[in-house]
């Protein structure tokens, strides 16, 4: 059974997310992925949920792949080459990347809201 992230999950796993970097041509047919995390990942409640986590999308002119990069609280990243991956793809992989992050803060006493 896939894994299902809720709404009230999502907005404490994206705490674990500092810096979310989206490069893509939008006139690029290989741009779905790019242009969908982009449009699910700049919503309000992920920006309630942690003040400090930054879109930055960067439109491109060039015939360059299109690119997603998560950087987390921790100071590690996670990039994808999104022609390859459908947006869910890439959020599933993220998201299963924090929840590991949260167990291990958890663990070792950390707090993510401290960091």
């Amino acid at each position: 059974m896939p894994l299902k992230v809720t709404k009230e999950m999502s907005s404490q796993l994206i705490k674990y997310v500092r810096v979310i970097d989206i490069s893509f041509n939008p006139f690029d047919n290989r741009t779905r992925s790019a242009r969908e995390v982009l449009r699910q990942v700049n919503i309000q409640r992920f920006f309630n949920a942690n003040p400090k986590l930054k879109v930055n999308p960067n439109i491109l002119s060039t015939p360059d792949a299109p690119t997603v990069k998560f950087t987390f609280v921790d100071g590690t990243n996670k990039e994808f080459n999104s022609k390859d991956f459908l947006a869910d793809e890439i959020l599933m992989d993220v998201w299963r990347t924090v929840m590991k992050m949260d167990d291990d803060f958890e663990m070792e006493g950390k707090n993510v809201d401290d960091m």
